[in-house]
C-alpha cells in the first residue's frame, strides 16, 4: 500500500490530452501516509529556501511573501479505493484549500513508485498534474 514515507521524484503538467511538460523537481520534499492520514511539504524549485536577512522573528513583508511562495504544505485525512486517492485537507498553506472539498487523484502504485494524477486542481485550473513519489521507507 501507500503507507510510508515518500519523496517527490518528478512533476509534470499538461493541458488535457497534450504531452506532459516536465516541471522542476522540488529541492526538498516529504510525503507521509499513515493508515488514514497524510502530510506533505515540499520546497518547489531547484534551490534551498532563502534565509531571512535580519531578525528571523521580524522578516520584512517581501521576505514573508518569498517564504510563503517557497513552501507547499498540507495535512489531513485520505482514503484510497482502487486507483482513486482522495485527500481532504485539515490544514493547508493555502487557506482556500481548507474548505472541506477533497482533491481526487488517479493513482498507480508500482513497487516503490507512486504516480498521482489530478485533473483540474484548484492550484492549476484547466490542467492535469502528475506527481511521482518514490518510497523512502
Amino acid at each position: 500500500g501507500i503507507v510510508g514515507v515518500w519523496k517527490v521524484t518528478a512533476f509534470a503538467s499538461r493541458s488535457p490530452g497534450a504531452e506532459w511538460e516536465i516541471r522542476a523537481t522540488p529541492y526538498l520534499s516529504q510525503y507521509v501516509f499513515t493508515e488514514k492520514h497524510y502530510s506533505y511539504m515540499y520546497v518547489p524549485g531547484q534551490s534551498p529556501r532563502r534565509r531571512f536577512a535580519g531578525d528571523p522573528n521580524s522578516p520584512t513583508d517581501a521576505e514573508k511573501v518569498e517564504a510563503y511562495n517557497s513552501l507547499v504544505a498540507a495535512t489531513g485525512a485520505y482514503s484510497l479505493s482502487g486507483q482513486t486517492l482522495t485527500l481532504t485537507a485539515l490544514v493547508h498553506k493555502n487557506p482556500n484549500e481548507m474548505d472541506g472539498v477533497p482533491l481526487t487523484y488517479t493513482v498507480e502504485l508500482d513497487g516503490n513508485t507512486l504516480r498521482m494524477v489530478i485533473a483540474n486542481p484548484p492550484f492549476m485550473p484547466g490542467r492535469e498534474v502528475r506527481t511521482v513519489l518514490t518510497r523512502v521507507e
